[in-house]
């Protein structure tokens, strides 16, 4: 279910007004960070999640969430740190995998982000998002035939992603 701005606003408020009340509960602090995040609010979004990173009881959810922010911040070492942790306590998490492959691509490493894309891919073969960073990674390491077969699967999943991709191949990024 997505919410619009306004209503992430008013959810947010009730956490803040929760929070004053009980500033040790985690989960608050989770759906904090989340609202922030949905608002746009990178730095507060981190900020709201660092609170909580170091609990033992925190999850891959919250960690995952927290690396999300770190890479909309660019801060891409931090945001590594953090998705190794969650990757650490759920190997499994194809959203965390997901994350991890963005970091690797952002920093240029992009022979390193195809094994999580494709692990990914391998266990949701609709992820549109996976399979057009996978085209983006093909196109920047000059392998033409798998960016071709990228754009082929983009174009079934999500035309207007598919366009985009065939938009960054012709102007080169």
């Amino acid at each position: 279910m997505r919410l619009s701005p306004e209503e992430y606003r008013l959810v947010l408020a009730f956490f803040e007004k929760a929070v004053e009340a009980e500033p040790n509960r985690w989960s608050y602090w989770c759906d904090i960070g989340f609202c922030l995040g949905k608002l746009g609010q990178w730095r507060e979004a981190a900020a709201a999640l660092e609170r909580i990173a170091e609990q033992v009881e925190v999850s891959a959810k919250v960690l995952s969430m927290l690396g999300h922010a770190y890479l909309r911040l660019e801060r891409y070492p931090e945001a590594e740190a953090v998705l190794a942790r969650a990757h650490a306590l759920a190997p499994d998490n194809l959203n965390v995998l997901y994350k991890i492959a963005l970091v690797r691509f952002h920093r240029g490493e992009f022979a390193l982000a195809l094994p999580p894309l494709e692990q990914v891919i391998r266990h949701r073969p609709r992820h549109a998002k996976a399979h057009y960073n996978l085209g983006l990674i093909y196109h920047r390491l000059g392998e033409g035939e798998s960016v071709t077969r990228q754009l082929a699967i983009i174009r079934e999943l999500d035309q207007a992603l598919a366009d985009r991709l065939a938009e960054a191949i012709r102007d080169g990024e």
